[in-house]
């Protein structure tokens, strides 16, 4: 990848949704080695109808904010909402508690729940490849099976991965591998999602509707009831984990899924046991074997190459131009609307070729809202160097790279300063 490759990716936004990533699976790592252990005397699903129910009192005030927005959502866009709550919220969540408590109380070994959770990634790849269409360079591949492998490392470098002592029959190994599924699937999902919505909006829409099929399941099963026998301590930490690990790690998570492709997402997730083995030194004192030591440089150089390897190639689709509102017109600058707008990237400013009529041009392409006010996803294309009548005609976009986000304008003057600026990138991509 050369030098302006780095730097577009930059410019989308790759380096802060890393992060954002990252700082959310850091999260899970001290929820999951200092707080979820409390709660092993409780049902599962009674913790997490409480941590996500006490999470959606957090993020409700965004679904007013954006009910615009969720109002036109498309019905693969809701498809994908009911999703990640029911596997990535529900499902996932209860039956990897449910493992790890087996493991606690030493029903099964630790082994047994790692090994099979951490497939985890290679579902998530798998998935993005077929449902999102994710195409990645080669290099993205082998820097992630990279991750993995070194993953495993760091978990069981010390104590030795011995697979006699993997139990594969018992329910524990069972619910591990359900959870790496719905956890995997809930982020390919979840980046369709995030694609189209405001990452509050998402997370908030998550955490609404995991309460309900938690509530659900509550008094199906009768778990309800056990509410009384939550201690004082325990609803503290309870919303310690809304505020971090739960409601505050979705949050800051969807942030960073609308930055990244769900591929590179789910290895960035690696962090988790990246951050869990630098917090064992810390708290505990358990210094890193030469194995780990070396897994951890791995790990963390394969963590900055995913994240600019983590472009996906060009996307190409066909539409009809259809009449819109002129408003490109009144300004001098006509733009050819389209009759798609359920693409699976992110809202942006795009550089794109086009072929239309049998010739080559380039432009630049909106896909998202106009403005925060706007009830309608919008997808037109501004044409270089093109001139006339093309209503009712079909043309063939590919997507060559993003320039910038969707921003709202104060007026003529400042709109007609961001395309000047955008024209200027699309000759920097096209190399003119």
């Amino acid at each position: 990848m050369n030098f302006s490759n780095y730097k577009n990716n930059f410019k989308s936004g790759s380096v802060a949704g890393a992060m954002a990533i990252m700082l959310a699976a850091f999260l899970w790592s001290i929820d999951g080695l200092f707080i979820r252990p409390q709660f092993y005397i409780l049902p599962a699903s009674l913790v997490v109808f409480w941590e996500h129910f006490l999470g959606f009192i957090i993020l409700s005030p965004f679904i007013y904010i954006y009910w615009a927005k969720i109002k036109t959502l498309s019905r693969k866009s809701w498809l994908a909402i009911a999703w990640i709550s029911l596997f990535g919220g529900l499902i996932g969540t209860i039956f990897i508690t449910k493992a790890f408590f087996a493991a606690m109380d030493g029903e099964v070994s630790f082994a047994t729940v790692v090994v099979l959770q951490k497939l985890q990634p290679i579902f998530a790849l798998l998935m993005a490849r077929l449902i999102l269409k994710e195409k990645l360079p080669r290099a993205f591949y082998f820097w992630a099976i990279l991750s993995i492998a070194a993953a495993y490392v760091l978990a069981f470098a010390k104590s030795g991965l011995d697979f006699t002592a993997i139990d594969w029959r018992h329910n524990a190994a069972i619910f591990a591998f359900i959870a790496a599924f719905a956890f995997a699937s809930s982020t390919v999902f979840g980046k369709r999602v995030a694609n189209h919505l405001d990452y509050k909006a998402v997370a908030a829409l998550r955490f609404g509707l995991t309460s309900i099929l938690s509530m659900i399941l509550l008094l199906f099963n009768g778990y309800w009831l056990q509410t009384t026998n939550i201690s004082g301590e325990q609803w503290s930490l309870l919303v310690l984990i809304v505020l971090t690990s739960g409601a505050g790690a979705m949050f800051i998570y969807y942030f960073g899924l609308r930055r990244l492709s769900a591929s590179a997402a789910t290895i960035l997730e690696l962090f988790w046991p990246f951050s869990a083995l630098v917090l064992d030194y810390i708290f505990n004192h358990n210094y890193f074997n030469v194995w780990q030591s070396l897994a951890f440089v791995v790990l963390l150089i394969s963590f900055f190459r995913v994240s600019f390897l983590s472009r996906p190639k060009e996307l190409t689709f066909s539409a009809c131009v259809i009449a819109g509102q002129g408003k490109g017109r009144s300004i001098g600058l006509p733009t050819a609307n389209l009759d798609k707008n359920d693409l699976d990237i992110p809202h942006g400013i795009y550089a794109v070729s086009l072929l239309l009529q049998g010739q080559k041009y380039f432009g630049l392409m909106h896909f998202g809202f106009k403005d925060i006010f706007a009830e309608a996803v919008s997808l037109e294309v501004l044409i270089k160097d093109f001139q006339g009548d093309i209503y009712g005609e079909n043309m063939t976009v590919t997507v060559l790279e993003k320039i910038r986000e969707v921003r709202k304008f104060s007026g003529p003057t400042e709109l007609l300063a961001a395309i000047h600026d955008d024209w200027l990138s699309l000759a920097k991509i096209i190399g003119k």
